[in-house]
């Protein structure tokens, strides 16, 4: 039998929908706050907001008329007609929060709309609201919310400790004082003051305030403008990434909300700045006509619906990454301490080559350490076969063959008159060390690049390129190669043979367990065609959220085909290597977002050999 349920009963189940927990109270009250022009509020939570929430402000305040209504459901001053809904410029527009409020704790309202002194205050318990009674108070309104789901015990039972409903509100209170530069936030927990914000126009100074002055310092500010959605804010810098990031929020029209488009499209622009495993903060201010976003999709506000997803997401996207860009990425490294000199009886230690001082006589050709000819960044990726190699023509259209003498990932160098960096900048020196780094001076201090992560760089850059042009060149092989695969990895190379395809892999079943490879990438025509294959199938470091596979794989593909670790390198080939990086869009990370350099500078020269003060 279907009944109509008792009022009480509709009343908790719609206050279930719109306060899930003290920080949903709290949020609802400083939003109501901010409706009323308050220029100051106050926040006091004591027992992780289950015993107290308390939100005074200097707004506007209630009047006679009001406040009688405040208690009462959809009863609102912010929409007048159905019309209102299509241009919502208020944060609350409903008239359910102190409702819904009031039908699970008890409530007290103060109110005064003028200067008077003279103000009214009304109780609501469960939602049973009394009759306003006449006291003295300032102009604004003040809400004490005590015993929260007092009579709605099985609600307590579904929340976190003491300290984790604490940390949620706190969290908040900060989040909202971050974007509402015009109001001075105040913040109590349990007697003690966590908060006195002050209006101040710097966005990096209210970070200060609410973190610390060393996470404002590692942000860097993102602005856009696009077909009437301005975008400001901040982002960190990759160096200050971390796998669980300290803030990311976002903003439209003053709203804290949350949107999976926009978290994306911010991943997606740090994707090549990053490793996988770690996030970006950023703070993200979005101001929109109200008529081209819809507030009104979700029970507590926190999600919205945008008219134009795809400019939102672009906006974002390009914003962020022209802010990264603009910044400077290379790591100041600290040097914590040195490893003692060497002063035991036995042999010293060699000298490390010094590129630019070679030990071969004047004139001696350098050689490729591994195919023992030409250098391998002059004249191809590692290992590529010199001009008397033989591929097979291809005819199929988007994807070329290589002539036998231009290389696919770096330009080939064939003649004496071609400009290095040593030949336009002869007083530099440089030092390989380690057969991995390579060490020079730079304006700010000693450099130390990695020769792998800068080399993996320019060839993903030359990659990407050539896949966007439909131009990546592939050596077919004399044979196919066949690779005995698990079922698994055997539907997964057969459903993606066309992405792998635009990369210069093809491939196509061989039997019920086998698969051919007729052709590779031409920067990886020495590689081993299984193992590269098996690495595209399972990548080592995932990206974890971004959507492009394809650039997975040429990750992958940069990685196989870029000088190693432990390979010696030329004066030529170091001073090619970084003017090439150098001519890139963003040259601070390799594709997975690993430093390519990092920068030693002269205040940590003299604090280590204590020269400070001397």
């Amino acid at each position: 039998m279907i009944r109509a349920l008792p009022q009480q009963v509709v009343d908790r189940i719609a206050a279930g929908e719109v306060v899930e927990r003290p920080a949903s109270v709290v949020k609802e009250l400083i939003e109501n706050a901010l409706d009323a022009g308050a220029r100051r509020i106050d926040v006091s939570i004591a027992g992780g907001g289950l015993e107290l929430v308390r939100v005074a402000d200097d707004g506007a305040g209630l009047g006679a008329e009001d406040l009688p209504l405040a208690f009462a459901a959809h009863a609102t001053s912010k929409l007048t007609d159905v019309d209102d809904l299509a241009h919502i410029a208020s944060f609350g527009f409903r008239g359910e929060a102190l409702a819904s409020i009031g039908a699970v704790a008890r409530c007290r309202i103060t109110s005064a709309s003028g200067e008077d002194g003279a103000g009214l205050s009304v109780t609501c318990e469960g939602g049973e609201v009394s009759a306003p009674a006449p006291l003295a108070a300032p102009r604004g309104t003040v809400v004490e919310v005590r015993d929260l789901f007092f009579n709605t015990p099985a609600r307590r039972a579904f929340l976190g400790a003491v300290r984790t409903e604490t940390a949620r509100c706190r969290e908040l209170v900060n989040a909202l004082s971050l974007v509402h530069d015009e109001v001075r936030f105040a913040l109590e927990v349990d007697g003690k003051s966590r908060l006195k914000g002050r209006p101040a126009g710097d966005l990096n100074a209210r970070l200060a305030a609410v973190y610390d002055a060393e996470f404002a310092a590692s942000m860097v500010p993102v602005s856009g403008h696009e077909q009437g959605l301005r975008l400001s804010g901040r982002l960190s810098l990759p160096a200050a990434a971390r796998p669980r990031p300290r803030a990311q929020l976002l903003f439209v029209n003053g709203r804290l909300i949350r949107d999976r488009r926009v978290a994306t499209a911010v991943r997606v622009a740090c994707k090549d700045f990053l490793p996988g495993s770690l996030q970006p903060s950023w703070v993200l201010a979005l101001s929109v006509d109200p008529a081209c976003v819809d507030v009104n999709v979700h029970p507590t506000k926190a999600e919205v619906r945008f008219r134009d997803k795809e400019l939102l997401f672009g906006l974002v996207r390009r914003a962020c990454r022209a802010a990264l860009l603009s910044a400077d990425l290379t790591p100041h490294a600290q040097l914590a301490s040195l490893a003692p000199p060497h002063t035991s009886g036995g042999p010293p230690r060699p000298s490390l080559p010094v590129i630019g001082q070679p030990d071969s006589a004047p004139g001696t050709p350098s050689q490729d350490p591994i195919s023992g000819g030409r250098s391998p960044l002059l004249h191809g990726a590692r290992g590529l076969p010199s001009s008397d190699s033989s591929s097979i023509p291809d005819a199929d259209a988007g994807v070329s063959e290589p002539t036998p003498s231009v290389s696919p990932g770096l330009p080939s160098h064939t003649t004496a008159t071609q400009p290095t960096l040593l030949s336009a900048r002869a007083a530099v020196r440089f030092l390989q060390v380690l057969d991995t780094y390579l060490v020079h001076d730079g304006p700010e201090g000693l450099v130390i690049v990695d020769q792998h992560a800068l080399h993996e760089r320019i060839l993903y850059a030359r990659l990407a390129q050539a896949r966007d042009a439909g131009q990546i060149e592939r050596q077919r092989l004399l044979l196919p190669q066949t690779v005995r695969l698990d079922p698994l990895d055997l539907a997964a190379a057969t459903e993606r043979a066309d992405e792998f395809k635009r990369i210069g892999l093809e491939l196509a079943p061989f039997g019920h367990d086998l698969v051919a490879i007729s052709a590779v990438p031409a920067v990886l025509r020495n590689e081993d065609p299984g193992a590269l294959l098996m690495d595209l199938l399972h990548p080592r470091d995932l990206h974890g959220g971004i959507p492009d596979d394809l650039d997975r794989r040429l990750f992958t593909i940069a990685c196989h085909a870029a000088v190693r670790s432990g390979d010696p390198l030329s004066e030529e080939d170091a001073a090619e290597l970084l003017r090439q990086g150098s001519e890139l869009e963003h040259d601070a990370t390799c594709p997975h977002g690993r430093p390519t350099r990092l920068v030693v500078g002269k205040a940590e020269f003299e604090r280590l050999f204590k020269r400070s003060g001397f």
